[in-house]
């Protein structure tokens, strides 16, 4: 659970999701939370460091839950670690995506972007797992 495999794939797993989340949520689907302004607090580095943090915690137990799953699979590939990840995206992150968007004043094109940079983290994060884990 604390292994040196798990940690170095949870810390490469933390660069590469927030890169992913900067370039989908950040850059190419930001203009799309200005149509909502009143849904969203003012972004500052404390924000920043708490997400961090848990894309660090999230990153950690991705990779021990794969470990877990890759020790009880036998020999894996490439694409096994990128389904897994997708895989999880579809059962726990999309499904409550969508229900919070029923909820939340999010604009349309927003919630699209942060499902696509969700499946696209999930399969990073299978594939960096396959690797390091």
């Amino acid at each position: 659970m604390l292994s040196l495999k798990i940690i170095l794939a949870a810390i490469v797993i933390t660069v590469a999701v927030t890169t992913v989340q900067w370039f989908f949520v950040g850059f190419l689907f930001h203009k799309y939370q200005a149509i909502t302004p009143g849904t969203w607090r003012k972004e500052n580095y404390k924000s920043y460091a708490w997400s961090t943090v848990l894309v660090f915690v999230f990153a950690w137990l991705f990779a021990w839950v794969f470990s877990i799953w890759k020790s009880k699979s036998g020999e894996m590939h490439l694409t096994d670690g990128l389904e897994f990840g997708v895989i999880c995206c579809l059962v726990f992150i999309i499904p409550a995506e969508l229900t919070s968007a029923i909820y939340v004043n999010y604009s349309r094109n927003f919630v699209l972007g942060k499902c696509v940079s969700s499946v696209v983290e999930y399969a990073v994060a299978g594939g960096i797992a396959f690797w390091m884990v």
